[in-house]
């Protein structure tokens, strides 16, 4: 199994630094996420913890997960969690349409893989935890899917009728059977019928039909998918876990105004060290949402008061109310962190690089509530090289690392190596000839009325230019008609650096199954990919 790494350059910086290692980037968390002796001190001290409520936690996770469908393997893994010896790597994602970018995928085969390698290492039982955050009402990110069709060279973008009203959460927004109807109906007239696309329309419908809301389609996908190499499902807005996290929301209500300041200091401390700062933070800042009916509504404190849109609270009554109805709060950004280390015994969070500096904030808000920040490891990124876009590189003598790093130089270098098109000495031509006949004209203006001078050749830079537009937009157009290099290199940029950016951003599971079928999953469970921050290249 051919699997190649690359290092690439990470766009955010403290991301790419807290990845190499460095100091400056490091300060900002509580372990190195490459040192053996981290994972060891880790576990040590999670050990001295005794306040997992495990029962309670794997009854409600048994459950859900025997409910959409899970492998018994993922139902084991859940029984190992009442053990005191059972720990978890956990990270998660939005619950995406189909699953989503790539990036859900690779992430759920790191949890897999590292669950499986510290468990070895460190002789412990290590399990993979998958957080849905059904909570998030952004639901504009995950209600659509992109895929490039056979001989295309632009993304197709397609977009599911989600109906969504007000702020409601992916977990309560009902999955409209017609609306679902007719998006699998687009997906699959956007795919070649293959050996395994049978196999695939039965999967999607059979689990949407099954489902009662976005997310459960989600995790039902997800539960076929690695269900069976023990990835255990968790979804943000469940009863149980709301009960589990009521005395945190507790808590933070408490001590509102400890968590702002942190958060504050932080913010200090990150652009002291001269890095952007990837969280807007403001005093009034609750870090909590609370349901007014379906809508998942943000909290500001103002004084002792805690408001949204619609209500507003003392603090003993949003207290009172987190103990009674924790179904009712969800976590932000900021909290939901704690929330995880709260119920889970974390020896691990696997994160994005957005996630990390997002992470890089909160080292004190976890020592605030006695609690102390996971290895926050980087999340694997990965690239699904084609045996057909393997063979388009070879014929322009291209490698991967220069499609992924310096591709726009490289088209920029080739273009000019390029003969001209026929059409664009015509359209030289053309602008010689409109000079030589409208030069004169405006002399003559000129020569009527002086004061016109700057008209008149403002008119004649603009008529040029409208030719030169012209020119421009189409022989690029016949070029990505008739040119096969052209198309060549356009179906390259398409499928490895789709709009400038790296594959598993854009791209989704999906139409690579329809190709190569489910077991895709499992040989990239099966990869030998290397777990140390480079970028993976899996040959297809």
């Amino acid at each position: 199994m051919n699997v190649e790494c690359l290092t690439l350059p990470l766009a955010n910086r403290l991301a790419q630094e807290y990845q190499q290692g460095n100091a400056s980037a490091l300060q900002f968390f509580a372990y190195h996420p490459y040192e053996k002796k981290a994972y060891q001190e880790r576990l040590e001290w999670l050990r001295g913890r005794t306040d997992y409520n495990r029962d309670q936690l794997a009854e409600g996770l048994y459950t859900f997960n025997k409910k959409i469908g899970t492998h018994q393997e993922a139902l084991n893994q859940i029984e190992l969690l009442r053990r005191p010896d059972t720990f978890v790597i956990i990270g998660g994602q939005q619950a995406g349409i189909l699953t989503g970018p790539l990036y859900t995928i690779h992430k759920a085969v790191h949890l897999i893989q590292t669950a499986k390698r510290l468990s070895a290492e460190l002789d412990v039982n290590v399990v993979p935890v998958f957080w849905i955050a059904g909570e998030d009402h952004d639901i504009d990110e995950i209600d659509h899917l992109y895929w490039l069709a056979d001989r295309e060279t632009r993304l197709h973008k397609e977009r599911m009728n989600l109906n969504k009203k007000g702020r409601v959460s992916a977990s309560s927004l009902p999955l409209d059977e017609e609306a679902c109807e007719q998006f699998l109906t687009q997906f699959f007239h956007g795919h070649p019928e293959t050996e395994e696309t049978a196999a695939i329309r039965e999967l999607l419908k059979s689990s949407a039909s099954s489902s009662e809301s976005v997310a459960e389609w989600f995790a039902r996908l997800m539960a076929h998918l690695f269900g069976k190499h023990g990835l255990i499902l968790v979804e943000s807005s469940l009863p149980f876990v709301r009960e589990l996290e009521s005395p945190i929301f507790q808590n933070v209500i408490e001590q509102n105004e400890q968590v702002a300041d942190l958060l504050l200091k932080a913010a200090d401390r990150l652009t002291t060290a001269g890095y952007p700062l990837q969280l807007q933070i403001e005093e009034h800042q609750a870090n909590l949402f609370l349901y007014e009916g379906k809508d998942r509504l943000l909290l500001e404190r103002h004084g002792d008061r805690f408001v949204n849109r619609r209500a507003s609270y003392s603090r003993a009554e949003l207290s009172k109310l987190a103990k009674e109805h924790p179904e009712r709060f969800s976590s932000n950004v900021v909290t939901r962190g704690l929330m995880q280390e709260h119920l889970f015994p974390s020896l691990a969070f696997i994160g994005g690089p957005g996630e990390i500096a997002y992470w890089a904030y909160y080292r004190e808000v976890f020592e605030l509530f006695g609690m102390r920040m996971p290895i926050v490891l980087p999340r694997m990124s990965i690239t699904l090289m084609e045996g057909a876009q393997e063979r388009l590189l070879e014929g322009f003598g291209l490698t991967v690392e220069d499609v992924l790093t310096r591709f726009g130089k490289w088209k920029e270098a080739w273009s000019e190596q390029q003969e001209p098109h026929p059409l664009q000495r015509q359209f030289a031509e053309a602008r010689a000839s409109i000079e030589a006949t409208y030069r004169p004209l405006v002399e003559e203006v000129v020569r009527l009325d002086h004061g016109l001078r700057h008209l008149a050749d403002k008119n004649t830079e603009l008529l040029l230019a409208q030719v030169a537009f012209l020119e421009e937009r189409l022989v690029r157009s016949l070029q990505q008609r008739d040119d096969v290099a052209y198309r060549r290199i356009a179906r390259i940029e398409a499928s490895l650096l789709p709009e400038g950016g790296l594959q598993e951003r854009k791209l989704s599971f999906f139409p690579f199954a329809n190709k190569y079928g489910l077991s895709l999953v499992d040989r990239l469970v099966e990869a030998p990919f290397a777990h140390d921050g480079t970028h993976q290249i899996f040959y297809v």
